[in-house]
């Protein structure tokens, strides 16, 4: 239900602490004095209100209107969370099977049922097993349930082991496919060498080519004749030479 009143316009933040502290106890004198001080409360009522505060009537009609609506809300959350710890400890103390328990249970009643009959349909046979009967359809009901919850996970938990053994299937079909040389060379048809990459980032910046590097120091291998090895080849042919 939407509320147009004065405390209704007013935040959501204000309201809750509103009814918080309504929900404490507190005298509307000083809950009064609190909100017509506020900022927030003067801006809402200046703009909506004409700039009138928030008066005793005001907040007697918030009491028996949003206040009210407010702890019923309240209420349920507070039944919703016991409800969530409840479910909890059961489930645990079950060990998830509470319709199975339920079932046995159910079971055990009817044998007990007829534990004494003595082969006669009375009356209170009839109202015994009627009473039973309408358990029976309820814990069917709930079983039936639980079942169809167990299938859908049964078939989530397939999908996903399909899932993951067709990505293997793939993956093994795809390193199959490139053992193949042709295959290879179609893949890396377009792969550039790092020193190529380098020359063409170079060029789309508009650097110049690196510097070919410098041979280090004593590296004669472009000069495979050295100096000396000349001058003594030369000494050696000139003392094997005849004298003239």
């Amino acid at each position: 239900m939407t509320r147009n009143g004065k405390i209704a316009r007013l935040p959501r933040e204000l309201r809750e602490e509103l009814n918080r502290r309504l929900q404490d106890g507190e005298p509307g004198g000083p809950l009064l004095a609190w909100l017509n001080a506020l900022p927030d409360v003067s801006a809402v009522l200046a703009r909506e209100f004409g700039g009138c505060v928030i008066s005793k009537q005001n907040l007697s009609e918030w009491r028996a209107g949003g206040f009210a609506e407010w702890q019923a809300r309240q209420e349920t959350l507070d039944q919703a969370r016991e409800l969530t710890a409840d479910a909890s400890e059961i489930t645990a103390a079950t060990d998830g099977r509470l319709t199975d328990h339920l079932a046995t249970v159910l079971a055990a009643r009817y044998a007990f049922a007829l534990s004494g009959w003595n082969g006669e349909v009375t009356e209170e046979l009839r109202r015994k097993l009627r009473a039973l009967r309408g358990l029976c359809q309820d814990i069917v009901e709930l079983r039936r349930g639980d079942h169809s919850s167990a299938r859908l996970n049964m078939e989530r938990e397939r999908l996903e082991r399909e899932r993951e053994k067709t990505e293997e299937e793939v993956v093994a079909h795809f390193e199959r496919w490139a053992r193949n040389p042709q295959v290879r060379d179609w893949i890396c048809q377009d792969w550039i060498s790092p020193e190529e990459r380098k020359r063409r980032i170079r060029e789309i910046f508009g650097l110049p080519p690196e510097p070919p590097e410098a041979a280090p120091p004593g590296d004669d291998e472009s000069n495979p004749v050295k100096p000396s090895q000349t001058e003594s080849d030369s000494i050696k042919l000139d003392e094997s030479s005849p004298i003239l």
